[in-house]
């Protein structure tokens, strides 16, 4: 009975330690810089595609963190990452943290089918 309790509680902790779909969306939406990108990250290291539309709203925002946990990268940067983990698919340049429309442009094509119209 005690090896069952214990299963419980570390299944109620692991639950409680994920993050919601929705948390990540208000993430992403944040105005709080390292909020963005730290919404990008969980949402790349999800793989759910209904964060598509999210990563592709103001896709070319060079913001940089100065934080220490993000450090030296964009919200730009974060977002084309979580693009290339959720669609699996790698650009045609090297993503760096400044904005390149050529990426933006190539993740949005295959990214279009998850839009809402």
């Amino acid at each position: 009975m005690q090896q069952i309790n214990k299963i419980l509680i570390l299944i109620l902790l692991l639950a409680a330690c994920k993050q919601s779909d929705n948390d990540i969306v208000k993430l992403l939406q944040s105005k709080n810089l390292e909020d963005r990108i730290n919404g990008a990250y969980q949402a790349g290291k999800s793989g759910k595609k209904e964060f598509i539309p999210y990563l592709l709203e103001n896709a070319n925002d060079p913001a940089t963190s100065t934080s220490l946990h993000f450090k030296g990268f964009s919200v730009y940067q974060e977002k084309m990452n979580a693009l290339k983990d959720i669609l699996k698919i790698e650009p045609p340049s090297k993503i760096t943290r400044d904005p390149d429309s050529t990426i933006i442009r190539f993740y949005t094509k295959p990214a279009s089918k998850y839009l809402k119209q």
